[in-house]
């Protein structure tokens, strides 16, 4: 699984990239989101690696997913507008994101859903 988020993450970066090249108006926006690319395909590898419930990794993996997308729209909002505010929202996701990863990592361990009280 790691070898293919790293492709996927890889592939999305270099796409990204390459918006770049062919439209030189957007160089920043591309440099911005290929690093944001990088960004979660850290976090995804994070998860892959740490021992949780097959459910949580999947849980993960979709946040990430979903994540980098608003996360590289929000920042092409921003080279767009040039408002601050885009850009302090794509790095405040990116925070949540680290966060929510931090939880999922922390809470949810493989066997952990039955709690005996007794």
């Amino acid at each position: 699984m790691k070898i293919i988020l790293i492709v996927v993450y890889g592939l999305a970066a270099a796409l990204v990239l390459i918006c770049g090249f062919f439209y030189p108006a957007a160089v920043r926006w591309s440099y911005l989101g290929a690093a944001a690319c990088g960004v979660y395909g850290v976090l995804s590898l994070i998860v892959a690696v740490r021992p949780l419930a097959d459910g949580g990794k999947i849980a993960a993996w979709c946040w990430h997913g979903l994540s980098v997308l608003i996360t590289v729209g929000l920042l092409l909002a921003y080279v767009l507008r040039q408002e601050v505010g885009w850009f302090l929202a794509a790095v405040g996701l990116a925070f949540f994101s680290v966060a929510v990863t931090l939880v999922f990592c922390l809470v949810l361990k493989p066997g952990g859903g039955v709690v005996d009280v007794r």
